[in-house]
Order: structure tokens, then sequence, then C-alpha cells
């Protein structure tokens, strides 16, 4: 019996010793997901990425951005910001909905002229077949951009590439370009080193690219050989939509005519290290039909200039055949068709060394290689281009000249004897 009573006696003293010193809680900053959950909070609807504009022309604008939540997404646009109209995408019939990655093409635009855009998203909280419940819709503020405009005389555009994920640089060259005349950013290829998941691609292209510029100035992402590698690459077409749905098209801006060429990827569909995945080699030589085509339109051929961006150069030295492979294509294939259409100028980069490779026999017009850590800066009049090369931080070490080209007279191209 007394020792029972020594046993009620211990566990007393240890009772009394818990509830008399509590363990200290932990702080928390949000409420756990079960605790939220049982408590009805629920995280609020909010504009995740961007947003950032893609696919500009002269009458259109296409406008991307995420929410945490899925949506419905809508923007109201006018030249003026007190009196706007919405636009919304559709796709055979059904608007876009219930995702939260979000593209609106704005079109039937007026070439130069200013807009201003609002982000406007309404939660779907339950979709079904003949009922759909709708949760918060969210305003983001104000933006704008100007359209591009074949009848503006002069402008400046900015080049970057090969940042393969390389964030801080990124973010500093950015940084230390001066903003002002600037319509147009290129991204020319490689900024990532294989495309795993969404959140790749804004951490390395996207979020940097919103912070310093890409609200108000759009840009075009040019594929790299890289940016075919990976299980994601499938999907970047949907991050960086074109006016044309694919990764060669043109665009005019100014005096100048701009052709996008897609390089594919730099070594033979053989390749073990594609893993029978690609076929590169029917797809350039599809896009080199569109090429000819292209070089023959009305817009190439009346240009005072015409500017190419390509990821891979054709002169890129190589140790093996193998991984010579694309660039040889292009040398052989697309660089005759560029020559006879008197192309003023093309930049480029794969090559991680920066390089001016001037007019030579068998290519007529002058080449531009970025470096891995270089600003490429076009500043256009209706004379001449000029070409300024400056390192991440904004100090300049190269430049080059661009004259615009004496052209045959209109009736004598009409006559076959003269290239315009």
């Amino acid at each position: 019996m007394r020792r029972f009573g020594w046993v009620i006696a211990c566990l007393a003293v240890v009772c009394s010793t818990f509830y008399a010193f509590p363990a200290t809680p932990k702080k928390s900053t949000a409420p756990s997901a079960a605790v939220a959950a049982a408590s009805g909070v629920q995280e609020a609807l909010k504009i995740t990425q961007g947003p950032y504009l893609q696919a500009p022309s002269e009458t259109g604008m296409t406008i991307v951005w995420t929410t945490n939540k899925n949506c419905l997404p809508k923007v109201e646009y006018g030249t003026s910001s007190s009196a706007m109209q919405i636009a919304f995408n559709s796709r055979h019939g059904l608007l876009d909905a219930n995702t939260t990655l979000h593209r609106i093409r704005l079109s039937g635009l007026k070439p130069g002229a200013k807009y201003y855009y609002r982000l406007v998203s309404t939660e779907i909280v339950n979709f079904q077949a003949y009922k759909v419940d709708f949760g918060e819709t969210i305003r983001s503020d104000v933006h704008s951009f100007t359209t591009l405009d074949k009848k503006k005389e002069g402008f400046s555009f900015e080049v970057l590439n090969d940042r393969h994920d390389k964030v801080d640089p990124l973010q500093i060259a950015l940084g230390s370009i001066k903003w002002p005349g600037v319509g147009l950013v290129v991204l020319n290829g490689d900024m990532m080193s294989d495309l795993r998941n969404e959140a790749q691609v804004f951490r390395s292209v996207v979020a940097p690219c919103v912070k310093a510029f890409a609200t108000t100035i759009p840009f075009v992402y040019v594929r790299g050989n890289h940016e075919a590698r990976g299980y994601f690459a499938r999907m970047l077409m949907d991050y960086f939509p074109t006016d044309s749905g694919r990764y060669y098209f043109s665009f005019d801006h100014g005096p100048v005519h701009f052709i996008v060429l897609d390089c594919g990827e730099d070594k033979s569909d053989t390749s073990k290290e594609y893993s029978g995945l690609v076929d590169f080699d029917r797809y350039r030589d599809q896009e080199t039909d569109w090429l000819k085509a292209e070089l023959r339109s009305e817009a190439c051929r009346k240009a005072a200039f015409r500017v190419v961006f390509l990821h891979m150069p054709p002169n890129t030295s190589s140790s093996t055949e193998e991984t010579r492979h694309g660039a040889e294509y292009i040398k052989q294939k697309w660089i005759p068709l560029l020559n006879a259409a008197k192309v003023d100028l093309m930049i480029s980069g794969h090559t991680h060394r920066y390089a001016i490779v001037k007019p030579k026999e068998g290519q007529s017009f002058p080449i531009v290689g970025g470096g891995i850590d270089t600003i490429i800066r076009a500043d256009v009049t209706p004379r001449q281009i000029n070409v300024t090369s400056a390192k991440n931080d904004g100090t300049e070490f190269d430049k080059l000249t661009v004259a615009k080209k004496r052209r045959a007279p209109a009736w004598l191209a009409w006559l076959g004897l003269g290239q315009n």
C-alpha cells in the first residue's frame, strides 16, 4: 500500500512539473495547411509572375502572366487609361480558363501608338459541366506599351545571349542598360542550359526581365540549341509565344525588317545525346522553304535594312564534324540565300566568345557574335545602324557601323535585273 502511495506521489510531481513549465511554441509566420483548412483561411488570389510582353507587331501584342490559382483571364486595354475595352483569348470557341498560365493577344492595334493595359484575373473555384463557381477577381496596376511602327525613323534594340541560367550576371547586365529609346529586346538563345520546369523559366529569364523592362518593352525569344533540350523544352512556346506559332518568323520596326531563324540542334539527329527524340534535319528543310519565300516578300525587299537573329552562326569552329553539323547546314543552305537577299547584318551567339566576323568570300554581310557576358546595342537611324558592344557593367569595348546599302531601282528589280 505504501508502495502504491509512493507511485501516486511521483506521478503527481511529474504532472505538476509538466503543466507548470509548458514547452515554448515555435513562432510561425503563417498557419499550417491543416490549421488553415480547419479555420477556413485561404490563400488570397494573386499574380505570381509578370506581366511581360511578347510577339510585338504594328497591330498586336501578347501579354503573359501567371496566378497562384486557376483563373479566367482578361485584359483591359486602350489608348487612354480611363477608357478601356476588354480582351480575352479563345480557341475553337472556348475561352481560356481553369489554368494558372495566361496569354492574351491584343489585336487590331494602331502602329506606333501607346496603349495602357491592366490584367483581370477571376478565380474559378469549381469547374463542372453545367455549373462553374467563381471566386474573387483581382486587377493589376495599369501598365503601358507602344506598338511597333514601320514609319518610325529611329529606335534602339538590345541583344543578350548564352546566359545559361546565370541570373546574377543577367541582372547586372539589364541594370546597366539605358532604357530610354529602346523599343525591343532580343534574347538570342541559350538563356537556359536545358529546360526542366516552369520555375526555371521564371527564375532564369522572366523574373529578371520583368523587373528590368518587360512590362513596358517587349522581348523576342530566339530559341538556341540548348532550349531544345530537356523535358520542358516542349512547353517553351507556352511561355514565349510568337504571332506565327513558329520559332522562325519576321517582323518590322522602323526601317528594319527583322528575320528570326531557329538554328535547331548543333549535332545530327542520330547523336546519342538526343536519345532519338529530335527531328531537326527535316525541320530545317521546312524552315529553308519558308526562308526562301520570306526573302522574296515585299516587306523584306523594300526594307532599308535587313537584320537576322540566329543563335548559331555559320562559322562555328569545332573540333569534330558531329558538333559542326548544324552550323554546316546553315553555311551551305541559308547563307547563300541571305547573301542573295542582301542582308545587312546578322547577330548570333553560341560560341561563348565575342567576335565580329566581317564580310568575306561566301558571306556578304557582317556577323556580330555575342559572348556569354556581353550586351549588344543597336541604334537605328534611316541611314545606318550603329552597333555597340559592352560588358555586363555597361563598359563599352567595340563598335560597328552598318551603312544603308544602295538599292537597285524598283523598275530594275521588277525586271529581275537587280535586288531591292
